[in-house]
């Protein structure tokens, strides 16, 4: 009896060791290498009464090739859409990407991706406006940053409306976007 009470013990903490050992937490090799991106748009002071842009998408260049099929990386903007950017003056901001996750590397320009739907209201006068077609219905900022992992990335675009609205004698409008684009960064850890 005593043989049968030892083997049973012994078969029982045998038992328990291996499942202890065998539910130990696994821990990730892989660090986190992710930075966290906000980007929002401005406008500048205007005489105009409107200016509406149709907002499609945000993107980074990621790789030194733009030509490159995946040389550019889309932000996934939530605002997307007509809006009118003179609504978005003296500190009022359209937030385009909100905590959107992007791997932590070199960055080389931040563009803005516009549709065919904009328009400007001057003197109570609607005109359609036409993007200049050296700029393929896009806006790009050159930035030439080394994004930092566990960081988050605030990006404001500012358009110069008075400076990228166009005006020719017959009555055409050209949006030419002359834009900066301030970056914030901070700390997440």
């Amino acid at each position: 009896m005593t043989f049968f009470y030892n083997s049973k013990t012994l078969l029982i903490s045998l038992l328990a060791i291996v499942l202890f050992t065998s539910c130990t937490k696994e821990e990730d090799s892989s660090p986190i290498e992710n930075s966290l991106v906000n980007v929002k748009l401005t406008g500048t002071q205007t005489q105009l009464s409107r200016l509406n842009l149709e907002i499609l998408d945000v993107q980074l260049r990621v790789l030194e090739d733009e030509t490159d099929p995946n040389a550019w990386l889309s932000l996934n903007a939530i605002n997307t859409g007509i809006h009118d950017l003179t609504d978005f003056t003296d500190n009022q901001v359209l937030t385009l990407v909100d905590f959107e996750q992007v791997p932590a590397e070199f960055i080389y320009n931040i563009k803005l991706v516009l549709g065919s739907d904009n328009s400007v209201v001057k003197n109570n006068i609607e005109y359609v406006v036409d993007i200049e077609s050296e700029y393929d219905n896009a806006s790009v900022n050159i930035l030439e940053r080394q994004l930092v992992e566990n960081k988050l990335y605030e990006f404001t675009i500012e358009l110069n409306i008075d400076d990228s609205v166009q005006f020719s004698s017959q009555n055409e409008v050209k949006l030419n976007p002359k834009m900066n684009t301030l970056m914030r960064l901070y700390n997440l850890f």
